[in-house]
């Protein structure tokens, strides 16, 4: 590290202890760019944006950390940081900002040095990661459901891929016997169903699925959830997983670990995504034009959820629609049911197939189970893959 760099990058520390996150921004941009492999300055801007409420840009320099320097202690908080991070479909600002931490409410706290100075940051509870691990779900109108532990007490919880980590309700904590967080909300949130906005709470937990287990891991909390628990992406983010619908299983390989975790996809087809926050971004045509969905287990209502903008977009007016209800962690919404003459994914094409069209605007629309149904599926992050057989 040179000279420069290194005093910028102690300045920046400094600044962000002090509280002067505007100012640590732009002493760690010059940091960062005098020294690219100090994965700690990329950490600490990606902090200084963070605590600004610039969400969007903390998770690119979050996930760029993940991506460059796995293992190392930054990755590992920056792992910690995006897993607490709740967005909903579209969010381009923060809908939480982290606090400091206390060792009585968000686990241990130790301090990174940089240099001749330090940074006060949180730090979770071991895991166990097996080198591949089975999960058995159960199909229905909710979902995927699967059995997962929270600090020991059973609870079903959706496998949701468009959700970013574990949501709960208080009244579900309450169900299980567990005491759920008080004290001033960490911020408002919404859901794909409706507009509204409900208070949300953080806290850790122990969380087990199959032979997974993660401690003192963080959970988002509702004031109340009407819906089913979901299980996000930051439960899973260290492995490739593949989904069986017709066997009802869901088998997961450790990144990194040898031998084979998922199904085989030789003479299978590849689909590429893309990271947009922590959703999974794919192509998907509709009537014949390439229209960017998140691609979503969780979201079982129909093959696509729209909102009324992006029909617009596309240049659909429904025909012989009906009202319909729906649901979620937000609630009950409505929406318009109707037909789209053609729907691509990859090698999968259907024709004829009801979608259902929100009210209010999506962010993105949601690739539902009804457009891959009779498909089993892995998803590759490493290689940003989700290679489909036909089952």
């Amino acid at each position: 590290m040179s000279a420069l760099a290194g005093e910028e990058f102690k300045q920046g520390v400094k600044l962000v202890n002090e509280k002067r996150f505007a100012e640590a921004t732009k002493v760690l941009k010059k940091a960062v760019l005098a020294e690219p492999t100090n994965a700690n300055a990329l950490y600490y801007l990606a902090l200084s944006w963070h605590y600004q409420g610039r969400t969007s840009d903390a998770l690119v320099n979050y996930q760029a950390i993940l991506k460059k320097f796995p293992g190392t202690d930054a990755a590992n908080r920056a792992y910690q940081a995006i897993s607490a991070m709740s967005l909903p479909p579209g969010t381009t600002e923060g809908q939480w900002h982290p606090k400091p931490a206390t060792s009585s409410t968000q686990g241990s706290v130790r301090t990174f040095s940089g240099g001749s100075s330090s940074a006060t940051v949180q730090s979770y509870g071991a895991s166990s990661l097996p080198e591949q691990s089975t999960i058995f779900f159960e199909k229905g109108d909710a979902g995927l459901k699967v059995d997962c532990f929270i600090n020991n007490r059973p609870i079903k919880m959706v496998f949701d891929t468009g959700a970013t980590g574990i949501v709960v309700g208080k009244n579900q904590l309450e169900e299980m016997g567990i005491r759920p967080p008080d004290g001033a909300a960490t911020g408002q949130s919404g859901g794909s169903s409706n507009t509204s906005l409900q208070s949300y709470w953080m806290m850790n937990a122990d969380v087990k699925v199959g032979t997974i287990v993660r401690q003192n891991f963080p959970i988002k909390v509702l004031s109340y959830n009407a819906a089913a628990p979901l299980l996000g992406q930051s439960f899973i983010q260290d492995f490739e997983y593949s989904i069986d619908r017709n066997g009802g299983v869901i088998r997961l390989k450790r990144k990194g670990s040898g031998g084979g975790g998922g199904s085989s996809t030789h003479g299978g087809y590849s689909v590429p995504f893309t990271w947009e926050g922590p959703k999974m971004l794919v192509n998907v045509e509709v009537n014949g034009r390439p229209y960017p969905m998140y691609f979503d287990t969780g979201n079982s209502a129909s093959a696509v959820s729209f909102g009324m903008d992006d029909l617009k977009a596309l240049n659909i007016t429904p025909e012989d629609g009906e009202v319909t209800s729906t649901s979620g962690v937000s609630g009950s919404g409505s929406g318009l049911k109707f037909k789209i003459k053609r729907l691509k994914l990859g090698p999968i094409e259907k024709y004829d197939i009801p979608v259902i069209a929100h009210y209010q605007s999506m962010g993105r629309p949601l690739v539902g189970q009804d457009l891959y149904e009779g498909f089993e599926y892995t998803v590759d992050n490493d290689a940003k893959m989700i290679r489909f057989i036909r089952r």
